[in-house]
């Protein structure tokens, strides 16, 4: 069996002359240009402005300052031609070299294969550059030889090429540069590498496929590389090795092995857990059903615990209160904090559970963490849009230096004169035959590459299309730097001038900048907290006229038209406020000093290099709270009584590979969260999202791979470690609202990363920690960032993702399954107990639908449920109680049952239990969060006063302890029902499964 590669980030081994080639390349153009830089004719002034002159009159400006009498400056023409030569021998070649040796080295070394074909890229782009500067010289040579009428031809032509240099010379220059600087960062700051936990010496990987289909024997690796992704940019050679000719017999079979692959200790069980998402109502309900489901003795037996979001922050206090490790203050006695044991740890009536009900508004208990609140949120905001605004003003100065040294747009006149008229917008008069030849050229290309395949019966080779994208690319050059840039800075430089509109100067760009950054807090706040109640028939349809006098449910939403109004209007003020700041900038920046322009891209690069983005954004308050209100265990107080000792959020690292191991007597808790990615690589249109678990021996998931704990703590830096804990993983599992988001609204998505409203982090990506393993300490893989720099953000804001990035964007679980029985089916489970809390809009279970068709999606496991049996879980269905007329609005809400069984299908047979034939069949037991006639007497209550119960919006993370109390109450109702599920003989085959 030949070794396994990851295509997903193949790295082709350059060879060995092109790097020599390289340096030398580098050598002679510094020489070149040093020879250059000596023999150059000093007082040319005017070469730019001589480029692009286009006619015999602008020439003469450009060569003597005035139109008349040319050929009285003989000994001046003579000077440029002079420096025409020495640029056409000497500069260009020079800086084509160094160009050239500097893609070549991206070419060579950087690590992504799109990065790869980006240096490439920029190699053709540079020759275009070349080629484009020695006509013109030529062309321009021509010109002042006969410099009048006669020589405005090859002015003209001169000029053309002139237009395409400066176009393309800015975007080359900044991607050489970025090249250059990544590659010397690289050089200085060392070589990546992953920490193993075994021994000294390389990390141990090993290979998804080959481990399922047996090829592989376990090692007991650092890390699993997952199965291989084609991507675009990767050649179809790569995909046709010896392996690809061999297909597994069972392709069907073996993806599920793959997908569901049996982790090191992750061995098939008896019975599994999974509760879902839904915030502060998730937790209440999943903290009752646990209860029920540990006096039934079901949770006991249970192998793991799958929990998502809401569900999350109950199995996170549970693994937090059991984890029997000490507090340690320094000149104070130790104090017993293990008290809670598997069997009794919150328990009705138990401290631990009084800790939750009294901070169940966990957000913000009272005006002093209310205020911390709004203060972490204005923060987030004034830094995001302070970089952004920094960025756009570097630009903008960096297009008024620009438009002044090449003036392709006048844009110093870009004031009013004396007369007060505003001048029009001048463009280059040139501009439009360069514009025509290149769309003319690519189209030509393209009509004799379509002729000779209908004569041949050929297709279009790749070069066809490489060559017309490319032509394309630079007419859209010249469009954007001739045309698009300079008509955006006239008209805000106009409407400046206009203050009846708006204020000039930087007076207007201040108010503008005030109003854009309280709009967008607003905004986010709105957007984030929105809800609203709505009332629907007992079909789910919205009621009209006619259905006056019909019982309605009463449901709670947060999307509607106000909504993504509000959102849409705030980002297009965004965008306006940083074109017109550029715009300022660019028209401005003539009067800043030296220093003042020095700073500013001094404060962007440090800004762009050393900040952490994660940390301004809501993540660490989110995870701070959390943790204040669930990571408690028993203890001893001062006076001797049991309470609930809150764990340190500063002093006490929650570590996963300590804080979130197995206890005895109760079950593996894994927290399902989702990682973003795009492309149709690993995800399907419209899924921007993949499962990954955090758990105490492995994190990641079957599109990510996985890493051992131990060793991504031991690699990770310690600001990025602080989320590669139990308390970080509820946090990031509920990370409901963020820049990415699966299939909800984009926009709202941009809204929040914008405004660093945002929930979620970034982690280090298995797959590329894979690959950091494979090739050993290596320079040319970047190391794992120390930092979630600038550029993350602005991956959020483009709402691009890779597989291959050193880190992911993980965020709620519920943007990829938001019950967990997709996770839980993947760790094969005989009997699976879904507790289903998330606030589905009547009439149908849809969180449930969804989750049974993306568990055949992903895993090709098929549920099924009695037709029948699983309607009885519609509100409405249950028999009217009497008596009718005072519980008429229960009735329409009452559903004949909250607990649904169904039979689970894998596509293979698992050995569930030592000793137990394999078999492909299991159970799944729903317990769904609804209102049955068999409620408690209080519950009734409850509902009858709080019509939204029990479907409160996620958006209400405020609960009183009436709401708590309602909700755990209703969650020990389910827990015994779905406990009782189960007949004798099947709770009997369950416990056959105890011991795995």
């Amino acid at each position: 069996m030949p070794r396994a590669r990851n295509q997903a980030s193949i790295i082709r081994p350059c060879p060995r002359w092109a790097p020599w080639l390289c340096w030398l390349g580098l050598a002679v153009g510094a020489v070149l240009l040093g020879v250059y830089a000596a023999v150059r004719p000093r007082n040319l002034d005017g070469e730019v402005a001589l480029e692009l002159a286009g006619g015999w009159e602008r020439a003469c400006e450009a060569v003597l300052g005035q139109s008349l009498w040319c050929r009285t400056g003989a000994d001046r023409l003579e000077l440029f031609r002079d420096g025409l030569r020495a640029d056409l021998r000497l500069c260009v070649p020079g800086y084509a070299l160094i160009g050239a040796a500097l893609f070549g080295f991206g070419c060579c070394f950087l690590y992504r294969t799109v990065s790869r074909r980006f240096a490439v890229r920029g190699l053709w782009a540079m020759a275009a550059i070349a080629a484009a500067d020695v006509l013109e010289d030529l062309f321009l040579l021509r010109g002042l030889e006969r410099l009048g009428p006669a020589g405005d031809g090859d002015l003209a032509r001169a000029s053309w090429c002139a237009l395409l240099k400066w176009s393309l010379a800015g975007p080359v220059a900044a991607a050489a540069l970025w090249i250059t600087v990544t590659l010397l960062a690289r050089l200085v700051l060392g070589r990546a590498a992953l920490h193993g936990t075994k021994d000294a010496g390389r990390p141990r990987v090993q290979y998804a496929p080959l481990l399922a289909d047996g090829s592989q024997p376990w090692d007991d690796p650092d890390v699993i590389a997952p199965a291989a992704a084609p991507h675009t940019t990767t050649p179809l050679p790569d995909w046709a090795g010896e392996a690809a000719q061999q297909p597994p017999p069972d392709s069907a079979a073996a993806r599920w092995r793959t997908r569901a692959l049996e982790l090191p200790g992750r061995e098939a069980a008896g019975t599994g857990i999974c509760v879902s998402g839904g915030g502060i109502r998730s937790a209440s309900v999943t903290l009752g059903a646990l209860q029920a489901l540990r006096t039934a003795g079901v949770l006991t037996r249970a192998r793991y615990l799958v929990s998502v979001s809401g569900g999350g922050y109950t199995a996170g206090a549970f693994q937090l209160a059991l984890t029997g490790r000490q507090p340690e203050w320094a000149g104070e006695p130790p104090v017993r904090a293990d008290l809670a044991t598997a069997h009794d740890a919150f328990a009705p009536g138990s401290p631990e559970e009084d800790h939750i009900r009294r901070h169940a508004k966990y957000l913000a208990d009272g005006p002093r963490e209310m205020l911390q609140a709004v203060g972490v949120v204005l923060r987030g905001v004034l830094i995001s849009l302070g970089l952004l605004a920094l960025v756009f003003t570097v630009a903008g100065g960096y297009l008024g230096q620009f438009y002044r040294t090449v003036p392709m747009a006048a844009l110093d006149g870009l004031r009013p004169g004396p007369s007060g008229a505003f001048p029009p917008l001048w463009l280059h008069p040139q501009l439009a035959w360069p514009l025509a030849l290149l769309v003319g050229l690519a189209g030509l290309v393209a009509v004799a590459a379509s002729v000779a395949r209908a004569f041949t019966g050929r297709s279009r080779p790749a070069w066809v299309r490489a060559t017309v994208r490319a032509i394309l690319v630079g007419a859209g050059a010249l469009v954007l730097f001739g045309v698009v840039l300079p008509a955006v800075i006239w008209f805000f430089a106009w409407l400046a001038d206009h203050q009846d509109i708006f204020p000039q100067g930087s007076r207007g760009i201040s108010g503008l900048a005030a109003l854009t950054a309280a709009a967008t807090a607003l905004a986010g706040l709105f957007s984030a907290t929105k809800s609203r109640v709505k009332a629907v028939q007992p079909d789910g349809e919205r009621p009209s006229w006619f259905s006056r006098g019909t019982t309605l449910l009463t449901t709670q939403t947060g999307k509607d038209w106000v909504q993504w109004l509000v959102v849409w209007l705030v980002l297009l003020l965004l965008v306006f406020f940083g074109l017109a700041l550029m715009s300022w900038a660019a028209v401005d920046s003539r009067d800043w000093s030296v220093p003042v322009r020095v700073a500013l891209v001094a404060v962007l690069l440090v800004a762009a290099l050393l900040l952490d983005q994660t940390t301004f954004s809501l993540h660490p308050f989110y995870r701070q709270r959390l943790a204040g209100a669930f990571a408690v265990r028993r203890a001893v107080m001062r006076d001797g009584s049991a309470g609930a000792l809150p764990y340190d959020y500063y002093a006490e690292a929650t570590t996963l590979s300590t804080h979130g191991a197995r206890v005895a007597g109760f079950p593996q808790v894994l927290f399902a969260a989702s990682a973003a990615m795009t492309g149709r690589n690993r995800t399907a249109p419209g899924r921007a999202a993949v499962p990954f678990t955090f758990s105490h021996d492995y994190v990641g998931g079957p599109d990510t791979g996985w890493v051992r704990t131990t060793a991504l703590e031991a690699t990770a830096h310690p600001l990025v470690r602080r989320d590669l804990t139990v308390q970080s993983a509820m946090a990031v599992s509920g990370a409901a609202f963020a820049s990415a988001m699966g299939a909800q609204e984009k926009a709202v998505q941009r809204l929040f990363a914008l405004s660093n409203l945002r929930l979620g982090t970034w982690v280090p990506n298995p797959l590329y920690l894979a690959k950091v393993a494979e090739r050993g300490p290596d320079w040319v893989l970047p190391r794992v960032p120390r930092f979630r720099r600038l550029r993350y953000q602005l991956q959020e804001l483009a709402g691009r993702y890779s597989d291959t990035s050193p880190l992911l964007l993980c965020t709620d679980g519920g943007h990829f399954d938001n019950l967990g029985l997709v996770e839980l089916l993947r760790l094969r489970c005989e009997t699976v107990y879904v507790l289903d809390s998330s606030g589905d809009s009547p009439p149908l279970a849809a969180t449930l639908a969804q989750a049974v068709t993306l568990a055949y999606e992903d895993l090709g496991v098929r549920i099924g449920f009695d037709r029948e049996e699983v309607l009885k879980l519609v509100p409405g269905s249950a028999p009217e109680v009497e008596p009718t007329g005072p519980l008429a609005a229960l009735n329409t809400r009452f559903s004949a049952n909250c607990v649904v069984r169904g039979v689970i299908e894998y596509p293979e047979p698992v050995v569930f239990a030592e000793g137990r034939e394999p078999t492909r069949w299991g159970t799944i037991v729903v317990a769904k969060a609804a209102l049955t006639p068999d409620m408690p007497y209080e519950l009734l209550s409850y509902a009858l006063k709080e019509k939204l119960f029990p479907r409160q919006s996620t958006f209400d993370q405020w609960f009183d302890h009436a709401q708590f109390d309602a909700y755990r109450a209703l969650g020990h109702h389910l827990g015994r029902a779905a406990a009782a599920a189960l007949g004798p003989e099947e709770r009997g085959a369950d416990r056959a499964g105890r011991g795995r």
